[in-house]
C-alpha cells in the first residue's frame, strides 16, 4: 500500500479547514441577515406606527393640554414604550413641534409648488382655499387652543408653534411675491408686509373664531371657503396694483 506524504495529509486538511470556515461564515452571514430582516420592520409599517404615535399625542394633547399631557400616557396609549418615545422625541416640546410640522407639511403638500401652471391671482386662490381648509380643521382649532391657552406659562410653545406653522407659510408667501414683483406681475413694496395684507383679508376672522372655538361664519363649507379665497385675493391685487 502507497504511504501518502505528509506534504499531502496536511494539505488535505488545511483545505477541508478552509471549506469548513467558508461554510461556517456563509451560515453566519445568513442567520445575521434573517435576524437582521425580523428586528427590523419593513418601512411602511415604520411609517405606520409613526403616524399613529402623532395621531395618538394629538388626541392627548388636546384632551389635557400641553401641561396635562406625559409622555407616559401617549407611549402607553400608543402601545409603544416610554424609550422608543424618547428616542424619537427628546422632549414634550418636540413631539409638539412635530405635530404643528406635520399640518404644515399637510398644507404644503396640498398648495404645491406656488406658481407652478397657475397665474398670480390663481396661486393666492388656491394657496387661500386650502389655508381656510387647515384653519377651521377640528385639530387645528384644538392645537391652536393649546398654544394659545399655554404660551404664557410655555413661551418656547408659542415661538415653535409660530416658526413651525404660520411663520413658514408666510416666508414662502413673501417669496412667491417677490419673485412676482421682479418680474413686474405686482407691485407690492415690501413683499412680506404685503403677506400680512392679504393674510388678514383672508384668514383674520377664521383664526379668531377658531382660536375662541366657535364655527367659522363665511367659511362653514369648502365652497364657501372657495369664494372667500376669491374675494381677498381681488380686493388684494386690486390694492396691490397687480396686472390682470
Amino acid at each position: 500500500m502507497q504511504t501518502e506524504s505528509p506534504h499531502f495529509v496536511a494539505f488535505a486538511m488545511l483545505d477541508s479547514m478552509k471549506g469548513k470556515t467558508a461554510r461556517q461564515t456563509t451560515r453566519k452571514a445568513a442567520g445575521k441577515k434573517r435576524r437582521s430582516a425580523r428586528g427590523r420592520p419593513p418601512a411602511d409599517e415604520v411609517a405606520t406606527r409613526a403616524e399613529n404615535l402623532l395621531d395618538v399625542a394629538t388626541e392627548v394633547f388636546l384632551d389635557k393640554g400641553f401641561k396635562g399631557a406625559s409622555m407616559s400616557e401617549i407611549a402607553r396609549r400608543a402601545g409603544a414604550s416610554k424609550q422608543t418615545l424618547y428616542a424619537r422625541y427628546p422632549s414634550k416640546a418636540a413631539l409638539f413641534a412635530a405635530l404643528v410640522e406635520r399640518k404644515a407639511a399637510h398644507l404644503f403638500e396640498a398648495v404645491g409648488p406656488l406658481g407652478e401652471g397657475r397665474t398670480l391671482r390663481e396661486t393666492l386662490v388656491h394657496c387661500g382655499s386650502e389655508m381656510l381648509d387647515l384653519i377651521v380643521s377640528k385639530d387645528s382649532r384644538g392645537l391652536h387652543r393649546v398654544v394659545i391657552a399655554e404660551c404664557m406659562e410655555f413661551p418656547e410653545l408659542g415661538e415653535l408653534f409660530w416658526d413651525r406653522g404660520p411663520g413658514r407659510v408666510r416666508a414662502m408667501l413673501a417669496n412667491y411675491l417677490r419673485a412676482q414683483q421682479k418680474l413686474g406681475v405686482i407691485q407690492c413694496g415690501n413683499p412680506e408686509q404685503a403677506v400680512e395684507v392679504f393674510l388678514g383679508l383672508l384668514v383674520s376672522a377664521a383664526s379668531l373664531r377658531a382660536s375662541l372655538g366657535l364655527p367659522p361664519t363665511f367659511a362653514k363649507t369648502q365652497a364657501q371657503r372657495k369664494s372667500w379665497a376669491n374675494f381677498s385675493a381681488d380686493m388684494f391685487l386690486a390694492a396691490m396694483h397687480a396686472e390682470p
